[in-house]
């Protein structure tokens, strides 16, 4: 019988220097469990309580990753082929927490832990943590994520803080401890929303026809585009958020906004708002994401409408592809 209830779902991200996986944990990954919560200076952080030196033994390790996956999906990180710790989106359990918020509402927590101490530092945390929200509201159409950590540790508070959480509460702790205050953190999936939209000043913004935009992609998320459903309106084109694009090869290359360009034409539009993408990104990296396309007759967001997956597809099918590219490029 198995420790660990297992699940299907991988996620892929990161950057050209970090590729981010975070597979399904299961029992083949114990004897990492054993080893990172075997070490005091590791449980310093993921623990809360006294300031002691503490190590958890294989029975203990079993009962908690155990009962925590019976209501949660966790996963093994790994970056550039090498695990390095692990995290959880688990169903919130703390009838304190759950008395926040409406009892329609979906609350869960996420919990990481990165055991390979040479990587703590290097803002791995916030790239998975950023993932794992990414994976909740759009796969799991979560409605709040609450997160807690107490005060002396400061990484997890900037983790939350990059990630767009607001403190909602920061609650005194019995004393002695190591902290002396426990916080919590929120994000809601308005927020989440309203995190991810394009402001960009109306001088900046032009109309373009939208058979005239390259897509870089080759499909959508089902689940970005209920999100995206959210916040659109058909009839004020003023709360539409621009396209980014960038001239490659003649093409007007779209560099973000592919689900509500496919909203836009799922709602009748023949043109949308655009603007000039101004950061500096990988042109190399997009000019294959258009070779792509062009092989899979994915020439513009009409064709992209047709082309929306589940979420769990869309990590496979495209997140996978992007990841897998970085790492082979990463190669040479």
């Amino acid at each position: 019988m198995n420790i660990i209830r297992t699940h299907d779902i991988t996620l892929y991200g990161g950057t050209d220097e970090h590729s981010i996986i975070l597979r399904p944990l299961s029992d083949e990954h114990l004897p990492l469990l054993y080893k990172w919560n075997a070490d005091p200076e590791i449980l310093y952080w993921t623990e809360g309580g006294k300031d002691v030196k503490m190590s958890y033994d294989e029975e203990t390790v079993h009962d908690i990753y155990g009962g925590a996956s019976q209501n949660a999906f966790c996963f093994l990180v790994e970056v550039n082929g090498k695990p390095i710790g692990e995290c959880w989106i688990h169903k919130m359990n703390l009838p304190q927490v759950l008395a926040m918020y409406p009892d329609n509402k979906d609350v869960r927590r996420i919990d990481i832990a990165i055991g390979e101490k040479t990587m703590w530092g290097r803002g791995i945390g916030t790239m998975f943590m950023a993932m794992l929200a990414d994976f909740a509201f759009n796969g799991e159409h979560v409605d709040v994520l609450h997160c807690i950590h107490e005060d002396y540790n400061i990484r997890s508070r900037r983790i939350c803080e990059k990630n767009g959480f607001t403190l909602i509460l920061s609650e005194e702790l019995p004393q002695p401890q190591k902290g002396k205050l426990q916080h919590h953190w929120r994000l809601t999936r308005r927020e989440y929303i309203e995190l991810r939209r394009e402001h960009i000043p109306a001088d900046d913004i032009f109309e373009l026809p939208l058979a005239e935009l390259q897509p870089s992609q080759l499909y959508i998320s089902e689940g970005k585009l209920r999100l995206a459903k959210q916040w659109f309106d058909e009839t004020d084109g003023a709360s539409f958020d621009p396209i980014p694009i960038k001239r490659l090869g003649g093409k007007n290359v779209m560099t973000d906004g592919h689900t509500r360009a496919a909203l836009a034409v799922i709602n009748g539009r023949k043109t949308a708002p655009c603007c000039y993408e101004t950061a500096e990104l990988d042109w190399v990296a997009y000019a294959e994401n258009v070779r792509w396309c062009e092989a899979e007759n994915v020439l513009s967001p009409f064709d992209l409408a047709l082309r929306a997956v589940p979420h769990k597809a869309y990590e496979e099918l495209w997140r996978r592809r992007c990841c897998e590219a970085r790492s082979a490029l990463g190669a040479r």
